[in-house]
């Protein structure tokens, strides 16, 4: 077994997942204000963009550059798994590591619209007075559909990653728990992992700019 996954990877990946749920229950179930949802909306997108910028400086297995495959090789990845050719990677296989950039991209375009969405009635976005009446319809209309396609993205991925767990027999769960893998070539050797404590200043960062951005302008 051999370290894939850094603490922010696993941290961020759960938080998310709790969130969404969160944010959908309360847009749903008994916050008529919608206060609890707006909260889980600012904490989906400080957290959502903390973990793209820790695509670009973050551990070797967290960074865009290594996980983001020419469409090329995701089509020759995809062709393999049907053929059911045993193809396997240390961190994100190339189908696997587009889905989580279109799922992070999706998750930060959600949290905007919703900075710029209304109800009519009692809920509207912080955003929305710096906004044109059309441009509130059509973000709110984007923030319904966005969430609707993330839907359909959670469930693929979610399909997938049942498909290796339990079909090729690859840990993914408990990796994203542990943060271990078994080690099938020589691609650890070249893994770095950034501290902690950069994703923490990371994080903090951003949602001071964000915290003060909202203060200013809502």
């Amino acid at each position: 077994m051999v370290k894939v996954w850094d603490l922010f990877v696993r941290l961020s990946h759960w938080l998310i997942v709790l969130l969404v749920i969160s944010a959908w229950l309360s847009a749903n179930y008994g916050d008529a204000e919608f206060k609890w949802h707006t909260w889980n909306g600012y904490a989906v997108f400080v957290l959502v963009s903390s973990r793209i910028l820790w695509a670009v400086v973050g551990s070797t297995t967290a960074q865009f550059k290594h996980f983001v495959k020419l469409p090329h090789t995701v089509f020759y990845y995809l062709r393999d798994v049907i053929q059911n050719k045993d193809v396997k990677y240390l961190g994100h296989n190339p189908a696997g590591g587009w889905m989580v950039v279109v799922i992070l991209f999706v998750l930060l375009a959600q949290t905007i619209t919703g900075m710029f969405s209304s109800d009519d009635i009692v809920s509207e976005g912080p955003f929305v007075y710096y906004a044109s009446s059309d441009m509130v319809k059509s973000m709110t209309g984007w923030h319904h559909f966005l969430f609707d396609a993330l839907i359909v993205l959670v469930v693929l991925h979610v399909a997938a990653v049942l498909y290796h767990q339990f079909i090729k027999k690859e840990k993914l769960i408990q990796a994203m728990f542990s943060g271990n893998k078994a080690s099938h070539n020589n691609e650890n050797l070249s893994l770095k992992f950034r501290p902690f404590y950069i994703a923490v200043f990371i994080i903090a960062l951003i949602a001071f700019a964000f915290w003060t951005v909202l203060r200013t302008y809502s």
